[in-house]
């Protein structure tokens, strides 16, 4: 039988702006609760999950890490997520494992960009929510004006007080437990329950009755109950707490000093009364082996499935993977397939994990987080199940990595091993993808921010030795025509023997924007042979993968071949596609040709107070606005249509304005035409090299 059954299991995501002591919350929690015996800190290297080399030189999370503690019989699974905007693509899987999200806010700055950000990516997973005001310990810390901010700012759910603390920054103490009306003051595991001090008891009753009115109004036979009683008993109300939290209409607050770990039991208690089991989350709903709609009770008496979350490599046992068990009981060595893939795995080394520890688990029931090791075709997003009993969730989709960067080798030694050290760090990384670009022939590595791509290049160094050096990507710049010509191509050699002939006209004229290239043959009689056509296509297009102005790809344009002449013995396939790359040529000479820019639509998140700042950046990119959007609590969403050649500097520059706080996505909106005194720059340096 497994250790922890499931209704004594809680799967509770941390997650918050970067700063905001998530960590630190973590660590605190794991040492009240006696997981760990010294409480370790983020400043000193020493924190349970903050273990990578590059997270302990710069004191930041960049990796989501697992571990757990054990309080009151309930098992408690701490998921640690960075809180740095460069690294939101590695929190997507984790709330999709999570049973609820504790969002730590700054008691001194309140809501911030990413929390905004992480908050509604939890509500459209309909995950519950529990807000956790930390540094309330710290000089400036308001915790009702932090209260405030939420309601302001995050919209949805009804934010309530669960806790009064007991004093304030320097004299914070502990807090009041209004589900109990007792207080818990004290540091750590030495925290202890007692009467509330007299001068707080008039501010509890106040706090306690505002969260009656709340949990009753989520309940019509607590509601019903309450206007005829005027009270709710402790029971009753610390169940339709849970209720109205597992539902997500209500967002309970409460209060820690997280550093001087003040309030800590107290949460606790808090996760394991109130925060919901994998079961009171209800059945998980999948696709089965014939694509039909399924669902799977979180019950060890299901068949089993499970989901990786998050991918590791360790240089001792090699791949680790992160997973929840969704359904059924996880074996240790069970032979399971990969619903995604159809490749066999063996669940070897089935563990718990405390950090970068691994504890041996020979079973896990269903709702835990564990890890498994060497398992060979499975990535993050990843099913496992039984062969008999097949079973797919839809991972969430990945955020798109919009920082580029081009990638040069030192040496040919380093280019050997590149590609293999790539392909691992992208199977950690689900933020991290790499590609050749076509258009360019360079290696292009898309991150999510400038420090994630060092990142990654500091971890290619460490742990495959591979030095590489960084560039701005080439633009992918093209060139079209703006007048209709028609030109004859030519092409006629003797050389002794049999020669070559073939002749041909053709018009060309622009297409609209996007329109891409099309080939129109209005040959009659034969003037070119049929058999002839193709080749003559095959040379135009030759000759528009390098355009007359700097090289560049031609596009947008449509070529009608409409007379010619052939040799009955010196005409051949390559003759005529020598006839159709002259042609073309000429024409694009002739055409007026422009050097055409890639334009992106770019999405800039920002808070109102900067807006102004944003956008007269965006102007003087060349950007167009396009209008606003509000999120909600003073957070507004740009629109601009940008040059990409524009956009290489911007994320740096939008932390520089922002402080940080804002973010952006852009995605490839169209070509257009460049302004002539920009493209003689442009031609001017392509003609140069």
């Amino acid at each position: 039988m497994p250790q922890f059954d499931t209704n004594q299991i809680r799967n509770v995501v941390v997650v918050g702006h970067r700063g905001c002591g998530k960590t630190t919350i973590a660590e605190g929690l794991l040492y009240t609760a006696g997981a760990t015996d010294r409480l370790g800190r983020v400043d000193e290297g020493t924190s349970t999950c903050d273990f990578e080399p590059e997270e302990i030189d710069r004191k930041i999370s960049i990796s989501p890490a697992l571990a757990y503690c054990e309080h009151n019989q309930v098992k408690i699974n701490l998921i640690d997520t960075p809180g740095y905007a460069e690294f939101f693509g590695e929190v997507l899987p984790c709330l999709w494992v999570a049973d609820c999200a504790l969002l730590v806010v700054d008691g001194i700055a309140g809501v911030e960009v990413h929390t905004h950000k992480v908050y509604q990516v939890a509500r459209q997973m309909q995950l519950p929510v529990v807000a956790v005001i930390n540094k309330i310990d710290k000089e400036r810390s308001d915790f009702a004006a932090a209260v405030s901010n939420l309601r302001d700012a995050l919209g949805g759910m009804e934010v309530v007080p669960v806790q009064v603390p007991v004093g304030s920054q320097a004299s914070f103490a502990g807090v009041i437990d209004l589900l109990s009306m007792k207080a818990i003051v004290g540091q750590g595991p030495q925290a202890k329950r007692q009467d509330i001090p007299t001068e707080l008891r008039d501010e509890a009753a106040v706090a306690r009755e505002n969260l009656i009115d709340a949990v009753a109004a989520t309940d019509d036979e607590l509601t019903i109950k309450y206007l005829e009683e005027g009270e709710l008993t402790a029971e009753e109300l610390a169940s339709g707490l849970k209720e109205a939290v597992g539902q997500g209409t209500i967002m309970p607050v409460l209060a820690v000093g997280a550093y001087q770990t003040i309030g800590l039991t107290a949460l606790l208690d808090f996760i394991g009364e109130v925060c919901p089991s994998p079961a009171d989350r209800g059945p998980w709903r999948g696709t089965d082996s014939k694509d039909q709609q399924i669902s799977r009770e979180v019950s060890d008496s299901e068949p089993f499935s499970a989901v990786v979350f998050k991918t590791l490599s360790d240089p001792y046992v090699g791949r680790l993977s992160l997973l929840r068990v969704v359904s059924g009981v996880a074996q240790a060595d069970a032979d399971v397939i990969n619903a995604d893939n159809g490749s066999r795995e063996k669940l070897s080394g089935l563990s718990f994990v405390q950090g970068r520890k691994t504890i041996s688990a020979g079973t896990l029931a269903a709702g835990d987080l564990g890890c498994v090791t060497k398992l060979e075709n499975t990535l993050t997003g990843d099913t496992l199940c039984e062969t008999r009993a097949q079973v797919v969730f839809a991972a969430p989709e990945s955020a798109l990595g919009m920082h580029s960067a081009a990638l040069q080798v030192a040496s040919q030694a380093d280019q050997d091993k590149l590609s293999q050290a790539l392909s691992r760090l992208a199977e950690e990384d689900v933020g991290f993808t790499y590609e050749r670009d076509p258009d360019t022939g360079e290696l292009v590595a898309h991150s999510m921010g400038p420090l994630h791509i060092e990142i990654v290049t500091g971890r290619l160094k460490r742990k495959f030795e591979v030095d590489v050096s960084l560039s701005e990507p080439k633009i992918p710049y093209r060139e079209t025509v703006r007048r209709k010509v028609r030109v004859q191509g030519r092409h006629k050699k003797q050389t002794g023997g049999r020669g070559q002939f073939g002749d041909v006209w053709i018009r060309v004229e622009p297409l609209p924007c996007g329109g891409g290239f099309e080939f129109v043959n209005e040959i009659k009689g034969g003037a070119v042979p049929t058999n002839y056509i193709a080749a003559v296509e095959k040379g135009i297009k030759d000759a528009m993968e390098d355009g007359v102005l700097a090289r560049y790809p031609v596009t947008d344009v449509r070529v009608i071949l409409d007379d010619g002449s052939s040799h009955p013995v010196d005409s051949s396939d390559q003759a005529f596609r020598m006839a159709g790359q002259i042609a073309m040529r000429m024409a694009i000479q002739e055409a007026s040709p422009v050097l055409l820019e890639p334009i992106v639509e770019a999405e800039v998140a920002t808070p109102e107070d900067i807006m102004g700042d944003i956008m007269s950046d965006l102007n003087a990119r060349r950007g167009q606005i396009q209008g606003t959007e509000s999120l909600g609590g003073q957070v507004q969403v740009i629109r601009a249509l940008v040059p990409l050649g524009e956009m290489s500097t911007y994320a740096a520059t939008l932390r520089s304005i922002s402080q940080g706080r804002a973010s952006y996505a852009m995605q490839f909106a169209h070509y257009q035409q460049m302004p002539a005194q920009l493209a003689e720059t442009i031609i001017a340096k392509a003609q140069g090299s």
